[in-house]
């Protein structure tokens, strides 16, 4: 136990494992705390199954991970180090091993901050015999980037429609278009006639940055669908300029391979207007065909110079927990179904209103990562194994665009074939004592049915995705497990009618529209830490038959991502 203590302090200051170490010295694994039972419960085996989780323990997590000495636990902050502290002490006392780098439990991920140099930062628009000098904020938005910081470019534009690039849906804007050395002009989003998470994954501009560089564009411009302009105004953005972006470094990363577009940026629909000035169609013109999901391209009569310069920070490091849970079978234990959450939130906001700043984030995520402790610590409690390991990642870097999930999932500290499933929790809403669960991806894979049967033990339904038109399956550290080819599942609690007769939606869209990302989520809501219990027994259960099954789970026939990512289980 001394060197698995050591092995957890390794990663940081003797002062934050020590505040970890003392947070977490009361706890124990007897049944002598308050465990969770369901009322009415008739089988002998769940019964003791259950006694094995606490809610006064996951009281106590959440209590700690979201105390205000975390200042909102920002990535790379003090704050975030000394939860990671807490978390692997916890790991330790409970003998759960060590996975992650040197032998500790910390896999520490690089990373660097950019912001736009608002002072240099420039677009022109020439168009002919009309030259406009455009202001940064008003007319076009840039920010910072990490892996492409600076360039410069001038080019002719082409409208390339939304810059999809899916001829396996019947859909590829690119086709036909000569790209190479020019500046694209494209629609944000995607086509609303496709699925919403086929559309969240081809709208991302990681997805057509991707497609439009293997075709030699230098630059990207874009600008609000008539649908996008309603809901986020271009306006809006003003707000964010000269905020810093956050990206992860390669080990191996090396400048000279940045790709080929060097400069992107975001226009007014009235900048836009003046780029198609003198086309074959206009801008109201693209607007309209794009609400039946197909626009043409073609070239337009403009030219466009942009240049970005970002401000870099020096690199720094912030660290995913990972611990491993041997699994009980000879051939199956050198497989791993990961269980994962984040730990991060989004630090001190300083323009928030009143006199409190910090962003908490009790339910976003320090529910999620108690959740996970306390299926670790049911484990250990239990005595006994499931077949398979568990990796229980606690990743780091989630609220700046789901980065730490991504490091590990390009750079596990196991074999990335042998892992065969992903189980993630985010923003557990324990504020109710929920009925029914939901699986963002259950539909996808083999996890589906795997996790309704497990649900089932509990008297919990399944079910669909409430608000199937925010594309939640893209939107959480899952997904980076997903684009790896890992069959994945992201779960939260439902939103049907609670055993107390509380409504789950009601409360979970009241959270959202008051509470969320604000200083409000913290401890003194009224948490149902019972429901926390039953969520993490409901965990145990899943991630068990998975770990259990015979076969790994596969995706189902057919299906989208599975097909879209299936060759990256093997890089």
């Amino acid at each position: 136990m001394k060197k698995q203590l050591h092995l957890a302090l390794r990663a940081g200051g003797f002062l934050t494992g020590m505040l970890a170490l003392s947070a977490c010295a009361s706890y124990s694994t007897t049944n002598s705390d308050v465990a969770y039972v369901e009322p009415g419960a008739t089988s002998e085996q769940q019964n003791i199954d259950r006694a094995f989780f606490s809610a006064d323990r996951i009281k106590a997590d959440v209590t700690f991970l979201s105390q205000d000495l975390l200042r909102g636990r920002d990535t790379g902050s003090e704050g975030h180090r000394i939860a990671a502290h807490y978390v692997a002490a916890e790991f330790a006392r409970l003998g759960v091993a060590p996975m992650g780098d040197n032998g500790g439990y910390f896999q520490e991920v690089p990373m660097r901050k950019a912001k736009v140099n608002v002072d240099t930062a420039a677009m022109t628009v020439r168009n002919g015999d009309e030259t406009l000098e455009l202001e940064l904020g008003d007319d076009f938005f840039m920010s910072g980037s990490v892996k492409n910081p600076s360039g410069e470019v001038s080019a002719d534009v082409v409208f390339v429609g939304y810059g999809v690039h899916a001829p396996d849906l019947g859909h590829d804007d690119l086709a036909g278009l000569d790209l190479s050395g020019k500046i694209v002009v494209a629609l944000s989003g995607a086509p609303s006639t496709f699925n919403t998470e086929i559309r969240a994954h081809h709208g991302s501009g990681a997805t057509k940055l991707k497609a439009i560089e293997e075709r030699g564009a230098v630059g990207i411009i874009t600008f609000n669908s008539a649908s996008d302009e309603k809901r986020r105004p271009f306006a809006s953005f003003k707000r964010f300029l000269g905020r810093e972006s956050f990206d992860w470094i390669a080990p191996d990363s090396d400048a000279s391979e940045a790709g080929s577009v060097k400069a992107t940026a975001a226009i007014s629909h009235d900048v836009a207007r003046k780029l198609f000035a003198g086309s074959s169609s206009s801008l109201d013109d693209v607007l309209a065909q794009a609400d039946t999901g197909k626009v043409d391209g073609f070239d337009l009569t403009a030219n466009v110079t942009m240049k970005r310069e970002s401000i870099l920070t020096d690199p720094f490091d912030t660290p995913n927990v990972v611990a491993v849970l041997e699994g009980s079978d000879a051939n199956l234990k050198s497989e791993y179904v990961v269980l994962s959450a984040h730990l991060d939130h989004i630090g001190v906001s300083e323009n928030a209103k009143g006199d409190d700043k910090i962003n908490n984030g009790a339910l976003d995520n320090a529910s999620g990562v108690s959740t996970l402790l306390e299926v670790a610590r049911a484990y250990v409690a239990g005595g006994e194994r499931p077949k398979r390991s568990i990796l229980f990642t606690i990743v780091t870097g989630e609220e700046r665009g789901l980065l730490g999930a991504e490091y590990f999932a390009h750079y596990p500290t196991v074999e990335k074939p042998a892992i065969v499933a992903n189980v993630n929790l985010d923003m557990p809403l324990l504020l109710y004592d929920f009925t029914d669960v939901v699986a963002f991806g259950a539909e996808r894979s083999s996890l589906g049915p795997i996790t309704e049967a497990a649900l089932a033990k509990l008297d919990v339904a399944l079910s669909p995705d409430p608000i199937p038109q925010e594309g939640i399956f893209t939107r959480s550290d899952h997904y980076r497990f997903v684009q790896q080819g890992v069959p994945s599942v992201f779960l939260m609690t439902g939103w049907n009618k609670g055993l107390g007769g509380k409504d789950g939606g009601k409360i979970f869209q009241q959270f959202l529209s008051k509470t969320y990302h604000s200083p409000a989520d913290d401890i003194t809501q009224d948490i149902d830490f019972d429901a926390g219990a039953k969520f993490a027994y409901a965990n145990w259960l899943i991630a068990s038959d998975i770990a259990n099954a015979p076969k790994r789970p596969t995706w189902n026939e057919g299906d989208f991502f599975g097909r879209t990512f299936a060759g990256s289980r093997k890089k």
